[in-house]
This record gives structure tokens, sequence and C-alpha cells, in this order.
């Protein structure tokens, strides 16, 4: 049996009856669920950017990507690269207009590097998977009482759902407890994932009190059902 992303599993959602059993078969014969969406690296130009520049909390990062990227855009022929580079702007220009203050706490940061944490995790028989490239695990507070927090960013070319952006939180939140909860307090506000095409955050604090709701396990239970 395959590792799922939390992509698959919106996709999973989304699909009709005999859509989501198909689904269930290409997990079973251990091939990949389609998702129809951009190459890998369709989105590395602009999400690379963001994630230094809130490592570095530096946002002439991406005014200086934006300019490259522009540059990139001009000289484009084809019609498929134009658009990908124009989507990538995009995704840039919203990380400039977001609110940090949602994002990060107003105190130092101590990144986590990403060997140190686990990113396949076991969830009701299934193996979830992170994504390691997109998410950012930090430390803050004071000795011996620190914190942890994170941010995952996201996108796909039509968006997410508020809840979609939920289940990328709730995955967040699980991967922290699972690899720092012994030595760390997990911090709900700023366990966080960001659609960057709508601007969209979810925090997990908003999980807890029920203004998103839970669709992570629901999503699984439903999988688990039709193997």
């Amino acid at each position: 049996m395959r590792k799922l992303s939390v992509k698959n599993l919106v996709d999973f959602r989304k699909r009709s009856d005999r859509g989501k059993r198909n689904f269930i078969e290409s997990i079973k014969s251990n091939k990949a669920p389609t998702i129809t969406e951009g190459g890998g690296d369709y989105w590395t130009i602009s999400l690379s950017a963001v994630g230094n520049a809130f490592k570095r909390n530096d946002l002439e990062i991406i005014n200086e990507k934006v300019d490259e990227v522009q540059q990139k855009l001009k000289s484009a022929k084809a019609k498929v690269s134009q658009t990908m580079y124009y989507r990538n702007i995009t995704i840039l220009q919203n990380y400039l207009n977001l609110d940090l203050n949602k994002l990060r706490p107003g105190e130092k940061l101590l990144f986590q590097k990403k060997s140190t944490g686990n990113t396949l995790l076991p969830i009701k028989g299934l193996e979830i998977e992170v994504d390691a490239k997109r998410y950012h695990a930090y430390t803050f507070g004071k000795k011996d009482e620190e914190n942890i927090g994170a941010v995952w960013f996201i996108t796909q070319v039509n968006g997410y759902r508020i809840e979609e952006i939920g289940m990328f939180c709730e995955m967040l939140y699980k991967f922290l407890k699972h690899n720092y909860a012994k030595k760390y307090e997990l911090n709900s506000k700023y366990c966080v994932a960001v659609d960057m095409l709508s601007g969209q955050i979810v925090s997990y604090s908003q999980i807890e009190d029920g203004s998103i709701p839970q669709v992570l396990t629901p999503t699984l239970d439903a999988i688990n059902k039709l193997m």
C-alpha cells in the first residue's frame, strides 16, 4: 500500500462514488492516484521564495523574486510557461498581502532541521505524508518553556476550500505532536496552514474551537470503509 499526501485526501473527497472506488483500487495496487495539476515543480519558484522569506522574516526576498519572474514572463514564448510564471507571481504578491502576525509570534524563532521530524505518519492504518519542502517548524519562548509552531504553505491551481486547508492544518498538528510533543509545548495558534492562492489562513486553534470543521478523520474513515 502506498503512502498518501493530504492532496490525495482532498482529491478523494471530491470524487464521485465510482471515482472513490477507483482511488481505493489505485492505493491497493500501489499506483499513485491521479491528481489533475501542474507538475511537482510547478509552484517551486514562488513557494521556495515564500519559505525563505518566512524563515528570514524578509519581504525583500519576495520583491526580488517577483522582479526575476516578471522578466522570465516577458521572455517566455510558450503559453503554458507564461501561465506558470503569471500564477507564481500571483502567489508571491499574495504573500506580501498576508497578515504575518497570524503566521508567526513576535519573538525570535529557532527553525527545526527537516531531518528532526518524521514526515510519514501512520493514522488509522494508513500512511499519510507531510510535504517536507513546504512546512517550516520552529520553536520560541523561554528556555525550558519552549513552544513549537509551524506553518505549511500550500497551493493548487483552483485553490482550496476552507475545510480542505483545515485538513492540512490538522495533519501539521499531528506531525508536530508525533515528533516534538515530548520536548516542546504545542502551540495551536501558531500551527498554521496557508492557501497561497486565496490567502486564507487556518490555525489549529480554529479547529479546536470548532470554527473550522474537522474533516481529516472522517476522510480517512471513508477510505478505510472502502478498503
